[in-house]
């Protein structure tokens, strides 16, 4: 059974985890429009299904929005499904890759805030977001090797 685009909006932006109002910003939609297409009070219309569908940060979504179907070869999800693929290759990873890794994803995180415009880098220093990523990943290490050992057992035990 299909699910209705409004709900898919919602599920993509939980999936995000940002507020209706900031992913509205994201995609350039008004959020008096978003929030009446995520709640299923007006039809989802082909401008906001090619926002959502060709924005960066939501287009491994697209192929699931408009026919339900998914392709994880090719990187096409659903919100909440494991790339297979990718769980694979950061269980293959050395500590070294994994934390290059890491830092390349927290510096591209890192570059859509600053699209959001929810901080401006210090333009001076060009290496701004591969230091704050390290800086992260030291705060958080922890918490990521927690997670990643329960995930591990919980994988193993299923």
């Amino acid at each position: 059974m299909s699910i209705s685009f409004g709900e898919k909006l919602k599920l993509i932006r939980s999936t995000t985890g940002l507020s209706q109002q900031k992913f509205s910003d994201l995609i350039g939609l008004g959020i008096s429009s978003y929030k009446k297409n995520e709640g299923g009070f007006t039809e989802v219309g082909s401008i906001t299904l090619q926002k959502v569908a060709t924005h960066p940060a939501c287009n491994k979504y697209a192929l699931w929005l408009i026919s339900d179907t998914t392709n994880p070869e090719s990187g096409q999800i659903a919100p909440g499904d494991i790339d297979s693929e990718q769980a694979l290759k950061n269980e293959a990873l050395s500590q070294d890759e994994f934390d290059k890794e890491f830092i390349k994803t927290v510096g591209d995180s890192l570059l859509m805030f600053c699209h959001l415009g929810w901080f401006t880098p210090d333009k001076d220093n060009k290496k701004v977001f591969d230091d704050s990523g390290t800086l992260i990943l030291k705060d958080v290490r922890s918490l990521i090797e927690s997670r990643y050992q329960t995930s591990s057992k919980a994988i193993k035990s299923a």
